[in-house]
């Protein structure tokens, strides 16, 4: 009798265990964002089963970059436990890039590296859940207890195999997702915002800056010698230009800016909380930065050089989103104008 009510009470802790998987799967597959997906993940299998510790290590390799990128996000957030990037070698050391769920609680030297700094002298015990994209190891979800017995090797692995194809497969379609999606608003070259999420974004920024009191800068750029790049180098070295100047205004800019391609050889950043005296200076810093940071181009370099018109709200007497770009674009032509001829 004490073994059929053993069996009764195993068949129930499954069932919950399958629910709590099935919970998870249905709450991650459909989410939009990387990002969110893995806050999200992290926090439900720390809830469902009772995981004293739960992070994603990630390989770094450039392939995994948007998934390194999903993360940074989430570390920002104060979840400095919940991620870890390691390189190739340590991961492959550790792993041996098996896509099989291993659990380990003895010899945990080698896996220190897997697991966040802050917790390393917690864990007695872990289990690493491959994630698996595109049929490569990308990384692990990992789960840690200072429990030595909780994930020991002769444990069953059967839900834990379920639990890494579920999340395995709900990242892939939250990563196809947001590829689409970040593909409608990114200029395919430059990989910046494009115009219309620059009207969009201005719209919003006026909304909340109007709301706030605040003041808001608009720089419009455009570079004086795209043309003669591309009629003396050709369009591709003409494309490699364009995209270093787009990374060198990224660089080069805050954090809470906001930076677009706005057509051709034309860009276009909006400043939060800037007035005209604080837009002028961001934008004379970012045009010199452009001019000292020559691109490299075979055994020597090509100079880029930006005339730019910088507008803040502050001195506009009105405004919209309209007549914003049109005052910044009559200051670049002001400042085209009283520059001798381009080469």
């Amino acid at each position: 009798m004490a073994d059929v009510n053993q069996l009764v009470e195993r068949a129930k802790a499954n069932e919950l265990i399958a629910q709590n998987l099935f919970e998870i799967e249905v709450e991650i597959m459909n989410i939009a964002r990387c990002t969110d997906f893995f806050d999200q993940l992290l926090l439900m299998v720390h809830e469902k089963f009772a995981v004293e510790h739960v992070w994603v290590t990630i390989v770094d390799v450039p392939a995994n970059e948007h998934f390194i990128h999903a993360l940074e996000d989430l570390e920002s957030q104060d979840h400095q436990e919940h991620y870890q990037k390691v390189t190739m070698l340590d991961f492959l050391q550790a792993t041996t890039s098996t896509k099989q769920p291993i659990l380990k609680n003895q010899q945990l030297q080698k896996w220190r590296g897997l697991i966040p700094k802050a917790l390393r002298d917690q864990i007695a015990s872990l289990a690493m859940l491959p994630i698996v994209v595109e049929k490569k190891v990308v990384g692990a979800l990992m789960l840690g207890s200072p429990n030595e017995a909780r994930y020991s090797p002769d444990k069953d692995h059967f839900f834990l195999r379920q639990l890494a194809v579920k999340v395995s497969l709900s990242l892939i379609g939250v990563w196809a997702r947001e590829r689409v999606g970040f593909l409608a608003t990114r200029d395919p070259l430059t990989h910046l915002r494009n115009r219309r999420e620059m009207e969009e974004a201005l719209s919003q920024e006026l909304s909340r800056h109007q709301r706030q009191g605040a003041d808001l800068a608009l720089m419009f750029i455009d570079c004086d010698d795209f043309k003669q790049v591309n009629d003396v180098y050709g369009h591709e070295v003409g494309d490699l230009y364009l995209k270093h100047v787009a990374n060198l205004l990224l660089e080069t800019t805050r954090k809470s800016d906001l930076v677009f391609r706005f057509a051709g050889d034309e860009f276009v950043i909006i400043l939060p909380y800037q007035a005209q005296e604080g837009a002028d200076i961001i934008a004379s810093r970012i045009r010199e930065q452009v001019i000292e940071t020559p691109m490299p181009y075979e055994n020597g370099s090509i100079q880029a050089k930006l005339s730019y018109g910088v507008v803040s709200t502050e001195i506009l007497a009105k405004y919209d989103g309209r007549s914003l770009l049109k005052a910044a674009d009559e200051e670049l032509y002001k400042m085209k104008a009283l520059k001798p001829k381009s080469r």
